[in-house]
């Protein structure tokens, strides 16, 4: 049988158009199921049927492809921003973080969220009602700091609490504290120990990374003085998770920042099954980079210039 292009246009109309089957066309055409599959790949094939996966935020998938196989992620999600802004990259990521949470949260969860990202705010703001039964929304670090006695940080575990149907548990201590003694006698107040023991039950967790300079938040809020920060990096500090300090190939390298800092261990969120890192802008790809190699998370959500920044990076440490 020729291929006419009458003949290709029509089994394509009643196909993708009219929502029949292949065994249904081959009954109206009187043409075997196997013809009818193969005009319609002819179709295909010619351009007469352009298939378009169409989506409100637009996905690299091959680049994600790579990176889950050049870092061993359980799943990538790289988005192309509407603009080459810091808005609109944190933007697409929190849409991207919020689809994903819908996707993969479960009834009966424990959700941990490490508060103070931007990132991480913008995903909360996108967030869609869900009614989940038996989830557990729990903050992974301190809700309290310097500059308000309520933090932005029990704001959002309440916010998504509040929009998935679960129970907020917020660890009412502050995200920093001035001396290791202090930190040593919180973690052991009977208030604090349960909400820490949860975190670690988290099946999902969700995190930023922030770089070692003056935008990291144990500088911005004054814990860390301009002496240290200088000191960290020069000893290789690139990147930052929940206050604990590391460098490019994800070793932890600012003790003096960890033994004041109130909040899971960047240990404990390698055994997490789902540690979602929300991070972009090539600004960042070092501090993301360390972040895979020490294995802290293994679900990425980043844009799409970072992730090739990544790559190349991998590359070249491979040569």
């Amino acid at each position: 049988m020729s291929d006419d292009p009458r003949l290709l246009a029509k089994v394509a109309t009643l196909y993708y158009k009219n929502q029949l089957s292949q065994h249904e066309i081959a009954q109206r055409l009187a043409i075997s199921r196997q013809t009818a599959g193969r005009l319609l790949q002819r179709a295909r094939d010619t351009g007469i049927v352009r298939v378009e996966i169409m989506s409100p935020v637009s996905y690299e998938t091959e680049i994600e492809c790579r990176l889950e196989e050049a870092f061993h992620l359980r799943e990538a999600i790289v988005i192309t921003p509407a603009a080459e802004t810091e808005e609109a990259i944190k933007r697409g990521i929190g849409q991207a973080a919020a689809d994903f949470l819908r996707r993969r949260l479960q009834d009966g969860d424990v959700l941990g969220i490490v508060s103070g990202s931007t990132t991480l705010y913008e995903c909360v703001l996108q967030l869609k009602p869900m009614r989940l039964n038996q989830l557990r929304v729990v903050g992974l670090n301190g809700s309290v700091n310097r500059q308000t006695p309520l933090s932005v940080t029990e704001n959002i575990i309440h916010r998504v609490a509040g929009t998935l149907n679960g129970q907020p548990i917020v660890l009412t201590a502050p995200a920093f504290v001035d001396r290791p003694e202090i930190k040593a006698s919180l973690l052991g107040d009977s208030s604090l120990a349960p909400v820490l023991a949860l975190a670690r039950q988290a099946r999902v967790a969700l995190f930023g990374i922030g770089d070692f300079s003056e935008n990291s938040s144990p500088y911005r809020e004054g814990f860390v003085s301009g002496d240290t920060l200088r000191a960290i990096r020069a000893r290789g500090g690139i990147g930052e998770i929940c206050g604990h300090g590391y460098d490019l190939d994800g070793r932890l390298c600012a003790p003096e920042i960890s033994e004041r800092t109130i909040g899971i261990e960047l240990a404990h969120l390698r055994e997490i099954p789902l540690a979602v890192a929300l991070a972009g802008g090539t600004r960042k790809a070092d501090a993301i980079y360390g972040a895979l190699r020490g294995k802290y998370c293994n679900v990425l959500i980043t844009d799409a210039e970072t992730a090739r920044a990544l790559l190349k990076q991998q590359q070249a440490r491979h040569r």
